[in-house]
């Protein structure tokens, strides 16, 4: 059961659901489905608007964000794109449209499956995967098929078939570490390296050769591996992993307003209200690079991926952040 395959079919069985393009059959007919939420074309059309609009606000570390799903869902639209649109914008747009025990039904599919996209799955969240996945699987039945014969062809292989995603990591360990993601990307990785256009495949032989050989070296000598840890120029290496990237303030100013009240709180009562720099980017432990709103904000809507928003663990409290400004004292 390959996780990206999986996702493009449960993507495509929901959507054909939601917008009522299912086969009906003789006996049947769409308008008892309550869950055509999307059949009207202008709610497919300002759905499609609500996804592309919703991509501006997903970081570039999500790589391509997803177009609008009304004019490309039948030519151009990835993969990826499916999933990103399945299980990380869909559940929200359609809160309060599609109705309750569907949403439900569907936010538990969703939570499932990120967990089984996960690199790294412990025991407790694998026993929470299969209860979701578990009981979406049988609550789609019963809220979609019904029991019905001429709605039989709604369980398609899919529905069975991420259940078995459980068992799979349990043997062979994460699906995400051999889904076919990687193999797409080596093949891309290859093709980019091809200089002899007459010979293709002897050179496309010769370049997986290579890489296998450079594969081996690195597993034996793993530090050879290890990307250079030269920070650029103009950084501010803050220790653990932090490191402040251009662009800088030239000048440095004081905070005012709720910035200034924030920041006294932080030094306590006895501590002056010192002057700051302010910095465009801040690199995490995590590899991921948060921009600042003081200069993300400077870009016209069609170029911003925002990348100001983070997440934050204070006094055991997970909260979501907006970063106004990276500031260092002066």
């Amino acid at each position: 059961t390959d996780i990206m395959h999986l996702a493009g079919n449960i993507s495509d069985l929901l959507i054909t659901l939601w917008c009522g393009t299912m086969d009906c059959g003789v006996n049947n007919n769409t308008d008892s489905w309550d869950w055509t939420v999307l059949k009207d074309p202008d709610v497919w059309i300002e759905h499609g608007k609500d996804i592309s609009e919703a991509g501006y606000h997903l970081p570039r570390s999500y790589d391509h964000k997803p177009c609008n799903i009304a004019e490309k869902i039948n030519s151009q639209y990835k993969t990826w794109e499916f999933q990103l649109y399945t299980f990380g914008i869909t559940p929200g747009l359609l809160h309060g449209i599609l109705l309750q025990p569907y949403w439900e039904n569907f936010c538990k599919l969703v939570r499932g499956f990120q967990i089984m996209c996960q690199h790294h799955i412990m025991q407790a969240e694998l026993k929470d995967a299969h209860a979701l996945l578990s009981s979406w699987e049988h609550k789609f039945e019963e809220l979609y098929y019904q029991h019905k014969e001429d709605q039989i062809h709604f369980i398609h292989p899919c529905v069975h078939q991420i259940s078995h995603l459980i068992s799979k990591t349990i043997y062979k360990g994460p699906p995400i570490c051999d889904t076919q993601w990687m193999m797409e990307r080596t093949i891309g990785n290859l093709g980019q390296e091809l200089r002899q256009p007459s010979k293709p495949f002897a050179n496309l032989s010769q370049e997986g050769i290579r890489c296998c050989k450079v594969n081996s070296l690195i597993s034996i000598i793993p530090e050879l591996g290890d990307p250079p840890k030269q920070l650029p120029h103009g950084s501010v290496d803050l220790v653990e992993g932090f490191v402040l990237l251009c662009k800088w303030a030239k000048h440095t100013a004081y905070p005012t307003g709720n910035s200034a009240e924030e920041i006294l709180r932080f030094l306590g009562p006895t501590r002056e209200l010192p002057a700051f720099k302010k910095w465009a980017h801040l690199l995490l432990p995590n590899g991921q690079v948060v921009h600042s709103a003081w200069r993300e904000k400077l870009r016209s809507h069609e170029e911003i991926r925002v990348s100001h928003n983070v997440k934050v663990d204070f006094l055991y409290v997970n909260l979501i952040c907006v970063t106004h400004y990276l500031i260092c004292p002066k």
